[in-house]
């Protein structure tokens, strides 16, 4: 769990929301709706059930990329990773 005390850490909550994306099913189109439901699992996961998990969970839906048609779920996963060495840089 990371610390309650520091932003967030976008770039980790990116990679970790793109590892669970491809974990399974990766062929699989993706929506809207897995995607904000899996920000919310990556955001609990590392900052446990806390007011810091909500304000990852909003940071880290801020820096999403748009979902564009017929992205499966690795192509979206793709993209956040992508997203997120931007956000690095």
């Amino acid at each position: 769990m990371q610390s309650t005390s520091q932003p967030p850490n976008i770039p980790t909550l990116l990679g970790a929301l793109a590892d669970r994306l491809d974990s399974k099913y990766a062929g699989k189109a993706v929506d809207e709706r897995l995607v904000l439901a899996q920000c919310l699992v990556v955001a609990d996961a590392a900052y446990g059930n806390t007011a810091a998990a909500e304000t990852a969970e909003r940071a880290l839906v801020d820096a999403l990329p748009p979902i564009l048609h017929g992205d499966t779920r690795a192509g979206y996963a793709t993209r956040c990773r992508l997203t997120g060495q931007q956000v690095s840089a």
